[in-house]
């Protein structure tokens, strides 16, 4: 099982603006799950958040879930890293 899947930025700019090889949000559900990665709330927290800033409000809820089971300085500290990661995807866009 793989620890964590690594994209590279290109591979993020692709998955914001074209949902290809997967969506933001698919590549949360493989953490939430542990599917082929070890399972990773925090991780799946990230990715969840990167999808509501590239506009999927779909997972919303999830995110407030996981906003509840984690604790409020680690959200904050994951959701700097999602907008950190959504804006460096873009920057070169």
């Amino acid at each position: 099982m793989n620890t964590h899947f690594k994209p590279s930025i290109s591979d993020i700019r692709t998955m914001i603006l074209c949902a290809y090889p997967l969506s933001a949000e698919e590549y949360a559900h493989h953490y939430y799950d542990g599917d082929g990665v070890n399972k990773s709330l925090e991780e799946a927290y990230v990715w969840y958040t990167v999808a509501q800033l590239s506009g999927n409000h779909s997972v919303d809820c999830l995110v407030n879930y996981l906003n509840s089971r984690l604790i409020k300085s680690t959200c904050n500290k994951l959701s700097s890293r999602a907008k950190h990661i959504y804006a460096k995807a873009l920057e070169c866009y």
